[in-house]
């Protein structure tokens, strides 16, 4: 029988420290937050010569639901992967990407990244946040997401830090969603556009905000990486 919100919360006073602490965690999981991701999967792959999203990873798990089962894990509430028409199509005949995954065709790679988080932002329906998600790093944790949550704000973008070196993900608020939304140019530069956009910058203590697998000896680097 699936235990209803309301009802755990009714349960909720009369327990100890250590179970509460669980407790809210599961009800945090059973509503999905305002926060959605995008995965940028649409680049060319030209050094590692092969779509990156269909690499596998130790446990024989492709990056593209590595990535994906992290969010969903973690509790995103939208999720969506943009990738070229090629890749799209492997994805669907694949059966990769899970019922409630958005998918959105680039069909103007030449545009490179900005286009492709621009097409992304507007598949999202009633986040408030939003992820931006390379596919060039799988190794994503939940403890990153909820580090990089907890910095949220409506006045600046979230950048993680680790040895002053800028990182990935990077989670941006409602308004710059919706300035790149309505963004006049369609292949404009994504970092210098979010250049123009206060950002607060975090120290993390997880280095693998900084992982960007883009060639062959980068990738049996990290490809025996154990799920955590």
């Amino acid at each position: 029988m699936r235990i209803q919100k309301k009802e755990a919360l009714h349960c909720y006073a009369s327990l100890n420290d250590k179970i509460r602490t669980f407790v809210q965690f599961v009800i945090f999981r059973m509503s999905p937050l305002k926060t959605a991701v995008v995965i940028l999967t649409a680049g060319a792959s030209k050094r590692m010569k092969q779509p990156k999203a269909l690499l596998q990873l130790a446990n024989s798990e492709t990056f593209i639901t590595r990535i994906i089962s992290t969010y969903i894990a973690w509790g995103c509430g939208e999720i969506i992967v943009v990738a070229g028409k090629a890749l799209s199509e492997e994805f669907i005949s694949l059966n990769l990407l899970p019922e409630n995954v958005c998918l959105a065709i680039n069909e103007h790679p030449e545009y490179e990244r900005f286009f492709s988080v621009k097409l992304g932002l507007n598949q999202i329906k009633r986040s408030e946040y939003c992820f931006i998600q390379n596919i060039d790093n799988p190794l994503i944790s939940s403890d990153i997401l909820d580090e990089l949550y907890a910095a949220k704000s409506t006045e600046e973008i979230v950048i993680p830090v680790f040895g002053d070196k800028g990182g990935h993900p990077v989670l941006l608020n409602s308004s710059t969603i919706e300035v790149i939304r309505n963004y006049p140019q369609d292949d404009a530069n994504l970092r210098l556009v979010l250049k123009e956009m206060s950002a607060k910058r975090i120290e993390m203590k997880d280095g693998r905000v900084l992982i960007n697998i883009n060639d062959q000896s980068e990738f049996e680097m990290y490809s025996g990486t154990e799920p955590f």
